[in-house]
C-alpha cells in the first residue's frame, strides 16, 4: 500500500510546522543573535534601559531629566508594529507595561501566544529637546 500525502492531510501539516519549527530555531542553534543596539544619541551613557521578560516590557530612565513623549514598539517578524506611550517617566523612575497594553495600528492586541517580538524599540524625547533611541533584541 503506497502512501499519498494529498489522502493524509494531518501527516502534511505535520511535516509543515516541524519544518517551519527548524527554520524558526536555526538562528538560535548557529548562535546567530540579531545584534541591537543599545544607547542614546549622543556619546552619554545609555538613558534608557529596556527589559523583557514573558508577561511586561521594563523601561527605566537613567538620565538626568524626565522623558517625554516616550513610545515603545514591539516588532515581531511579520511586520505589524505593536505600540503604547508613556506620557511622562521621571528620572530614576521605571515603568512596568503589560504585554496586553501594546496595540497594532487597526487597534488589535498583541499575545505573545500567537507571535513572538525580535525587537523592542524605544524612542523619547527629553525637557531639552535631545531625542533618545534604544533597539533591545527579545529575550
Amino acid at each position: 500500500m503506497s502512501l499519498k500525502w494529498s489522502r493524509h492531510p494531518l501527516i502534511t501539516a505535520v511535516a509543515l510546522v516541524v519544518g517551519w519549527l527548524a527554520v524558526a530555531c536555526s538562528d538560535t542553534l548557529k548562535g546567530q543573535r540579531e545584534g541591537g543596539a543599545v544607547g542614546s544619541t549622543g556619546n552619554s551613557p545609555a538613558a534608557i534601559a529596556v527589559q523583557t521578560s514573558s508577561l511586561f516590557v521594563t523601561v527605566e530612565n537613567h538620565g538626568d531629566q524626565p522623558l517625554v513623549d516616550v513610545k515603545i514598539a514591539l516588532k515581531p517578524p511579520s511586520g505589524v508594529v505593536f505600540s503604547t506611550s508613556i506620557w511622562r517617566l521621571e528620572p530614576g523612575a521605571k515603568r512596568d507595561l503589560s504585554l496586553s497594553d501594546f496595540r497594532s495600528n487597526d487597534g488589535t492586541g498583541f499575545s505573545l501566544r500567537l507571535q513572538r517580538p525580535k525587537q523592542v524599540l524605544v524612542t523619547a524625547t527629553d525637557l531639552m529637546g535631545k531625542k533618545y533611541e534604544v533597539t533591545v533584541p527579545w529575550k
